[in-house]
């Protein structure tokens, strides 16, 4: 049974946009011509393509009127600048001609990859707009941290081709406001890998780019995906995409208006270890100023007291109920949930807050807004890791086959955190 990859709706919904051409026949795996050369490429042939396993990706065998171009790109990262405040004042102005839109006006396209990205831009434009963005604050980064400018260049080209792979997953998985299971999960997870196939045929983009992006999702502390690489194993361009992906989740693509105006700095400090303190410094002072901003602008809600003892509550529940696994038998699982959960622990007590001591934690802050307002920070993003760090040790070790009465306890013990979290909602990122 085939199941249609995603990607050719959108390939194929971009046709009724503007004219799409199939530059040669495009043939089915047996060698099925399903759409001639010359033809044009629209929703009409969607049923035709989605049926059958293709011989070759669709962009090698398309052309599209107006793609993307380099110049193209410039021009969308200096208008994503002049649309978004936040955005520009996260960036020090001194940077932004020279360090950042020059850089975007020389990735080098490949025809298949210029293709994509027009895909993304007209019919995924959130997802066009996040790599933009990520872009933009990466290159900061790096001007601040003084790379050579084709190091810059490398890195805008992968901020660029970041989640390409996600337009190859079903789109209602991101909408979804349950749930997910575990084999949606690993979906989410895979969208480096499919980056990583499609660059890794352009010599252009493998290995120096390709295996940036393969790598985003890696952590320092081992605790990312999709390999969980650890310390020098995580090249340094994509811890600066990773953080540079965080700062843009967590405050510049926020829609809620009830943002803890101290929030994001103190969930970046949180973060230095999972990146790397060098690279955390410009985006905290980044953060810092989009703040400030923000507090010369408006007010900010109040933190809910009830709902954040909730919260510090459950927390200090899961990290009791982690104290019982037990570590001797030398199971790879349950060592690396213990040794994550002590991670995030310390990283919080020297952040100041020991979240294992609750009621004495809001006994000693009592009213404090501004210090209220860091520890709920602090709280957000210690559920979203915990949250990713039962997940990851479900994808690592755990076969979804296994009937639920036949499970090992601590797998029970880690779906069930995994849907207390979700419960305790409001996930950062």
């Amino acid at each position: 049974m085939i199941h249609p990859d995603p990607y050719i709706k959108l390939v194929t919904e971009l046709g009724d946009m503007r004219q799409v051409l199939a530059l040669q026949d495009i043939q089915s795996d047996r060698g099925i011509t399903l759409v001639k050369r010359g033809e044009a490429v629209d929703s009409s042939k969607y049923d035709r393509l989605a049926s059958h396993k293709l011989r070759r990706p669709l962009d090698y065998s398309l052309a599209v009127e107006e793609r993307v171009t380099a110049e193209r790109l410039m021009l969308d990262g200096k208008g994503l600048l002049k649309d978004e405040p936040e955005l520009r004042e996260a960036i020090d102005k001194r940077f932004i001609q020279r360090d950042l839109l020059t850089p975007l006006g020389t990735v080098p396209l490949e025809p298949q990859m210029a293709f994509r990205l027009t895909v993304c831009r007209e019919r995924c434009v959130e997802r066009y707009h996040h790599m933009m963005r990520v872009a933009l604050i990466a290159l900061y980064v790096a001007s601040r941290l003084r790379w050579q400018a084709d190091d810059r260049q490398e890195l805008a080209t992968a901020a660029l081709f970041l989640d390409l792979g996600e337009m190859h997953l079903e789109p209602t998985i991101y909408a979804s406001r349950q749930p997910l299971s575990m084999a949606q999960h690993r979906q989410i997870y895979s969208h480096p890998e499919i980056a990583y196939r499609f660059l890794k045929m352009f010599p252009s983009y493998h290995p120096r780019i390709s295996k940036v992006v393969y790598q985003h999702h890696e952590r320092l502390d081992g605790s990312g995906y999709p390999r969980g690489l650890s310390g020098d194993e995580v090249i340094p361009a994509a811890r600066v995409l990773g953080a540079a992906e965080l700062l843009t989740a967590i405050r510049l693509e926020r829609k809620s208006s009830n943002i803890s105006l101290f929030s994001t700095a103190e969930v970046l400090k949180f973060n230095s270890e999972r990146f790397g303190r060098d690279i955390m410094v410009p985006l905290i002072e980044a953060a810092q100023r989009v703040d400030e901003a923000k507090d010369r602008s408006s007010t900010t809600a109040s933190v809910n007291k009830t709902i954040l003892q909730a919260r510090m509550k459950l927390l200090n529940d899961i990290l009791q109920g982690a104290d019982a696994i037990d570590v001797t038998g030398n199971d790879e699982m349950a060592m690396f949930i213990v040794e994550q959960l002590k991670r995030l622990t310390g990283m919080a007590k020297r952040c100041g807050f020991d979240l294992r001591a609750p009621v004495k934690l809001i006994n000693i802050i009592g009213d404090e807004e501004r210090a209220l307002s860091e520890l709920d920070a602090l709280v957000r993003e210690m559920i979203y890791l915990v949250q990713s760090t039962a997940r990851e040790a479900l994808r690592r070790w755990v076969n979804d086959g296994v009937p639920e009465q036949e499970q090992q306890p601590l797998t029970k013990w880690l779906r069930h955190t995994d849907l207390a979290l979700h419960s305790a909602g409001f996930l950062s990122h």
